[in-house]
């Protein structure tokens, strides 16, 4: 009769042929032991490795505009320690890969012409990117009180045969909630729910 075996903690049998061993769990103490050293892909130059990175970034560029703070994600995404942040942005700056007032610029524009976003909601968006507030304030000052209120009014307009059927009451909280989430102030949008819904003159038929 075979006697019964019992294992160390961390042990487990490993059959192999009808032959009983046994192997510890998790890696040795020299983490290299056991492996092919000749097969261990020689490391990057410095130079080699700044083109890679560099061409990481120039790929994504190629997607979409990115934030000094977007870059610095994809540089620590391969390998970057946060202390050599700075000198790549350096360089970044300096071939204008990465500009954070040229980028806020671009989207206070296209976030309020496209999705006819107010003020407070493009701050929130460019906020989310991680660009400066001092940036973003700078970025802001090309909307006047009157370019928010004509688009406002425009949006208004846009929406307010979709509230026909509502009784007044109803289609102007509904345009009102609709403009506050775009980020207008409340002043702009009482003034543009008031122009959307006036009652417009019945035409009078020709005799």
């Amino acid at each position: 009769m075979t006697a019964k075996v019992t294992y160390l903690p961390g042990v487990v049998p490993v059959e192999d042929e009808g032959i009983t061993a046994t192997s510890w769990h998790g890696e040795p103490e020299d983490a290299n032991y056991g492996r092919n050293d000749e097969r261990t892909e020689p490391a990057m130059s410095e130079g080699e490795r700044e083109a890679f990175l560099e061409n990481i970034v120039v790929r994504a560029l190629a997607r979409k505009s990115l934030s000094e703070w977007e870059v610095t994600n994809l540089l620590a995404a391969n390998g970057v320690d946060q202390s050599e942040f700075e000198q790549f942005l350096d360089r970044y700056r300096a071939n204008r890969y990465v500009d954070d007032y040229d980028l806020a610029e671009t989207l206070v524009e296209s976030l309020q012409r496209r999705k006819g976003y107010g003020r407070s909601q493009i701050r929130h968006e460019l906020s989310a990117r991680h660009i400066a507030p001092e940036i973003i304030s700078v970025a802001l000052a090309v909307l006047s009180e009157d370019d928010e209120l004509r688009k406002a009014t425009e949006l208004a307009e846009k929406r307010a045969p979709t509230l026909a059927r509502l009784d007044a009451a109803t289609a102007e909280r509904r345009l009102t909630s609709f403009l506050m989430r775009k980020g207008y102030p409340s002043s702009v949008v009482r003034t543009a729910v008031a122009a959307a819904l006036k009652p417009q003159p019945r035409a009078v038929p020709f005799r």
